[in-house]
């Protein structure tokens, strides 16, 4: 296999890159070409995505990338779920984006149900209810009469507004599509009861396309700009956990996944999606994945709760890396607090810390005082939450898991990687890093026939990493722990 080159951007709610994927000899080798920070900008009490800036950067991106490979065959972008933006038929932006931790769906949840009972939104949808989901945003703004709704042609996703930025055309894909809750998995198809009930006009959702398709070439405008030729644009998996679960380096059919960064998202892949008592019950989601599969899993805050604790030390002038926030919280005393990662009080919190400090409060406990103890606090959280998951998982899709890979920037915390070895009582395999942008790269080689599919994918991206291995340790000591943080966080 000659070699084939890539361009993909990943766009996080705190950072976005661009990484060249070079495939060559069975192996993939990831370059990142450009990092920029990616932060919401608050606007008289709104948050919203500086998209403009966050396009700028994306051609930066590229003007980078391109003046290095001549050679690169395709660009495809990956983002985070839920958001959002509103296009006018002219093409024009119809206001900037809301970022889903903006305050506007605070309490949104009581008033939709009174609309829709929550049991027929998820019957329909299959999709873990949340008060951050595209449904409920735009709810929240008919429930505002928002007069953007008259003004807009199409709704677009987060990558689906960039791949129109580059290409012009309008549309969506797969999996980006099915986060909103206002997808259903077995017609296939947008769900007319729920636009009809939340007065949503459906006109406004975009032709669905499948991963890998092809959005279009990129436009002259950008061409000229860089002196670039023709270059098409893939829509990988636009979500970008759908991407990471893609690049898994997994056989068989006994395992289980976290897609460890900002938020945690554990579960499991599947050919058909659960929708039934138990998955409604556990609040189990099932969004879809490359080759039409889905994910089943659960959305866990993950490395938030770690990233706001560090905002707040900065902020009071002491800078930790998150290496250094993770030897504080192994030389802290375990088991000393407790806190449930999924409460409300830690969505977008003014003060982590605090908010931690009055959960801890409120439930009887302690009040850590320490760095150390409030890291470990946190990872010793997750941990048991994962475990909550996993128990959840196993029985609600009747699956033995015998083993969980961790992928992503968030697998690169070897404390959290061995608590929850602890206390799942399985091995846990950590790596790609980069999992995000490998399963974008593949997806478009597998586009571009340079890969032959997914199961070929995946071993590629097996040969191209060293995996560790984090085997259990004191599970007995962990398992009388958990019985204690279920008392307590119930």
């Amino acid at each position: 296999m000659g070699e084939r080159k890539f361009l993909a951007f990943d766009l996080g709610a705190e950072s976005g890159r661009a990484l060249v994927g070079i495939l060559k000899e069975e192996k993939l080798i990831v370059e990142e070409i450009h990092r920029f920070v990616n932060k919401p900008v608050e606007i008289l009490g709104r948050l919203y995505w500086n998209v403009p800036q966050i396009f700028q950067e994306i051609k930066e991106g590229i003007n980078k990338a391109f003046s290095k490979y001549k050679d690169i065959e395709s660009i495809g972008i990956d983002t985070w779920g839920v958001d959002f933006g509103l296009v006018t038929k002219e093409g024009y932006l119809a206001g900037l984006p809301v970022c889903y931790r903006d305050h506007r769906t605070d309490g949104i949840l009581e008033k939709a149900f009174k609309v829709m009972p929550k049991e027929r939104i998820y019957e329909l949808t299959g999709i873990q209810i949340m008060q951050i989901n595209t449904l409920f945003q735009l709810y929240s703004m008919v429930l505002e009469n928002s007069s953007l709704f008259k003004s807009t042609h199409k709704l677009l996703f987060m990558p689906d507004l960039f791949n129109f930025m580059l290409t012009g055309e309008m549309r969506t894909e797969f999996s980006i599509a099915t986060t909103s809750q206002l997808y259903n998995p077995i017609k296939d198809s947008w769900e007319e009861e729920i636009f009809e009930k939340f007065r949503i006009p459906i006109e406004i959702m975009p032709e669905v396309r499948m991963p890998g398709s092809e959005v279009g070439e990129i436009c002259e405008s950008i061409k000229r700009e860089f002196n670039l030729k023709d270059i098409s644009v893939i829509s990988p998996c636009g979500h970008d956990t759908a991407c990471a679960v893609a690049s898994v380096p997994a056989e068989g059919e006994d395992w289980a996944y976290i897609s460890s960064g900002t938020w945690s998202l554990m579960g499991v892949e599947l050919k058909e999606p659960i929708i039934n008592k138990d998955s409604f019950l556990y609040n189990f989601t099932n969004e879809g994945g490359v080759n039409k599969t889905f994910r089943f899993l659960k959305n866990i805050m993950g490395l938030w709760l770690l990233q706001s604790v560090r905002r707040v030390w900065i902020k009071e002038g002491t800078e930790l890396s998150y290496s250094e926030i993770t030897k504080l919280a192994e030389s802290a005393k375990p088991f000393q607090f407790f806190i449930d990662p999924d409460d409300t009080s830690f969505l977008n919190p003014p003060n982590m810390v605090s908010a931690i400090k009055e959960y801890c409060e409120k439930t009887n406990q302690r009040i850590p005082e320490t760095k150390g103890d409030i890291s470990r606090c946190i990872l010793e959280s997750l941990a048991f939450k994962y475990k909550e998951v996993f128990e959840s998982l196993e029985k609600t899709t009747g699956k033995k898991i015998k083993m969980l890979h961790i992928v992503g920037g968030g697998s690169q915390n070897s404390l959290l990687s061995q608590f929850t070895a602890n206390i799942l009582g399985i091995p846990v395999m950590v790596g790609p890093v980069e999992a995000t942008a490998m399963g974008n790269i593949m997806i478009q080689a597998i586009s571009r026939e340079a890969i032959k599919d997914l199961s070929h994918g995946r071993r590629i991206i097996k040969n191209s990493f060293n995996p560790i291995i984090y085997y259990p340790k004191d599970t007995e000591i962990w398992e009388k722990e958990y019985k204690r943080y279920k008392e307590i966080t119930k």
